[in-house]
């Protein structure tokens, strides 16, 4: 293949011959836009000559773009005028040219990220602009074929290739904050302030689907699973307190890098949001791609199935969010349509919990930070349906919250996210999973408490000692936290140092962070937003208790070789 892109067989010769036979020729053209596609697949990392690859693929990509995605795509338009005609069986090969077709663009988008320039080592490597790629598109109408294919995601042949379009559209989604794109559709009412979408964790969402660690060849066209680091080198700049938040892996240092650079491509890509949830197309792609993936559970799953899997959760997180959004920018034709009704419900939310468990056990750090997102979006939701939504979205709400959040035992959310708090070890992953955690563990009571507050556990039987250093971790990243962890993290501590169980807030490492907020906390804070200092203050009064409190506990018993020891050791920190 290497000879191939060396000879530039594209630009000499396919690209020629599909202008000059580009009617007439339909299996001539077939067979071309099939060694595109084998072309423009991405580079693989382990191989000796990446950078050449990378180089060549750019190449050909940017022939393409310059004026002949139109003329490749013309051929999509008849094997779809028969579907739309119900006469799509009588051609074998137009489910095959529509497949084709959706794998090239997937592979143009798939292009940007694998030769983007913090990847390149050199300047002739560097890549048309998404931006460039996204106007193409559009101007060639391709997402509103898309929208289509994905209202009729349970018929033939878009059934059978689900999981391209979910890639697809994670693609085009994939570094979106949903409140940056929001705000271009129109809506009634106050804008909300900034800080009311930072309680969804978009930053969180925003870091991870700007990020896939492998990529796949599509099944028919390739075979094997070509892995591709996606990450972008770290800039000077970034520190390892922001590293060990998000993730070594996960974390990036421009979070503007993989987006759009004209306003008009997020106009576009926002409106094609609230078409695929207003259309009812996004529910019907959860509902065919669930299908799917469980399906390929009862197999034995290969790595490109765990991608399907980590692409419909980031992609389901992405619109989760964006309908939570547009109930505070008064979006009544998403709000209060029935855009989710496949993803909440009950057998889903039963398989979610499930693959956490999985990922859990088999220690997939993406699959965790995925899933674990997803439900604090899906939960979030449903507490604001609760207290706003219609009676009939109430009502499943709360079937949810009966069957699922407080299961007995082991089998509910509640005890589970409990347990996932108690045993979280920082060493091998993230502290965003861990406030992910504790979101929806203290959102589940939310919704419980609301339905029966005799369901809710007490909190003595939340709480041990790793549990609550797990919280107390939490404060020495308080700008990173979302508000609602913030004030979650507040009122757990107020509550823990009123307790039996205070005495947990003493361990050494505790001291630490409590100290570090008493002492270095003006200069850390000085430049967040009111609200935020305002919880700040709060925290940096407890944590001065806290400190006052143990030195008089410590120096109130009488004395003793382990107080002594204690007192040793404690008395530097508290007096420093």
């Amino acid at each position: 293949m290497m000879l191939l892109h060396t000879w530039d067989v594209v630009g000499n010769d396919i690209l020629p011959m599909i202008h000059a036979y580009h009617s007439g020729a339909a299996e001539l053209i077939l067979d071309a836009v099939k060694l595109l596609v084998f072309l423009t697949l991405p580079a693989d990392p382990r191989s000796m000559n990446l950078n050449e690859q990378r180089h060549y693929i750019n190449r050909t990509v940017q022939s393409l773009t310059k004026n002949s995605c139109a003329v490749i795509f013309s051929h999509m338009a008849e094997p779809l005028e028969r579907f739309e005609s119900g006469r799509l069986h009588l051609r074998d090969e137009d489910g095959r040219t529509i497949q084709l077709l959706l794998t090239f663009v997937r592979n143009l988008l798939l292009s940007y990220r694998e030769n983007f320039p913090g990847n390149a080592p050199s300047s002739s490597q560097r890549v048309q602009p998404k931006g460039s790629i996204l106007n193409i598109l559009f101007d060639l109408h391709l997402p509103d074929l898309l929208c289509q294919m994905a209202k009729d995601a349970r018929k033939k042949p878009f059934a059978e290739d689900i999981t391209l379009l979910i890639e697809i559209f994670h693609l085009l989604f994939q570094s979106q904050v949903p409140s940056s794109l929001i705000h271009f559709l129109d809506h009634a009412g106050e804008k909300p302030k900034f800080d009311e979408y930072r309680q969804y964790g978009e930053q969180a969402a925003s870091t991870l689907m700007k990020n896939r660690t492998a990529r796949s060849r599509h099944g028919r066209f390739g075979g094997k699973t070509i892995y591709a680091n996606s990450f972008q080198r770290s800039g000077k700049d970034q520190t390892t307190q922001l590293r060990k938040y998000y993730g070594a892996r996960i974390f990036e240092n421009s979070h503007e890098s993989s987006l759009p650079s004209g306003l008009n491509e997020r106009s576009q890509l926002a409106e094609l949001a609230r078409t695929l949830l207003v259309d009812g197309g996004f529910n019907e792609v959860v509902y065919v791609a669930w299908d799917h993936i469980r399906q390929r559970d009862m197999m034995v799953c290969n790595d490109e199935d765990q991608l399907n899997v980590h692409s419909f959760f980031a992609l389901s997180q992405f619109f989760v969010t964006f309908v939570s959004l547009s109930f505070d920018w008064n979006l009544t034709d998403i709000s209060k349509s029935d855009a989710l009704s496949n993803l909440f419900d009950k057998h889903l939310f039963f398989w979610l919990r499930k693959k956490w468990e999985m990922f859990d056990h088999s220690k997939d750090v993406r699959g965790l930070l995925h899933v674990s997102a997803l439900v604090k979006e899906m939960l979030a939701l449903m507490e604001k349906i609760a207290s706003g939504g219609s009676q009939a979205d109430k009502f499943v709400c709360q079937a949810l919250t009966a069957e699922g959040l407080c299961a007995e035992g082991d089998d509910g959310y509640h005890h589970f996210c409990n347990s996932l708090v108690k045993k979280f070890d920082s060493k091998s992953l993230p502290m965003i999973y861990l406030a992910d955690c504790i979101e929806v563990l203290h959102i589940a009571n939310n919704l419980i408490r609301e339905l029966d507050p005799k369901l809710v556990a007490l909190d003595g039987e939340m709480l041990n000692e790793r549990s609550v250093s797990n919280y107390i971790s939490l404060l020495a990243f308080f700008e990173c936290n979302s508000s609602r962890l913030k004030s979650i993290l507040i009122r757990k501590i107020k509550d823990i140092t009123s307790s039996e169980y205070e005495g947990y807030l003493h361990a050494f490492g505790n001291l630490q962070i409590i100290h570090d907020i008493v002492v270095d906390g003006e200069n850390k804070y000085s430049t967040e937003t009111v609200v935020d200092r305002d919880d700040f203050l709060k925290l940096k009064d407890m944590a001065a208790s806290i400190l006052i409190g143990f030195m008089q506990t410590l120096y109130s018993t009488k004395s003793a070789s382990a107080t002594n020891y204690k007192k040793r050791k404690h008395t530097d920190l508290v007096l420093l």
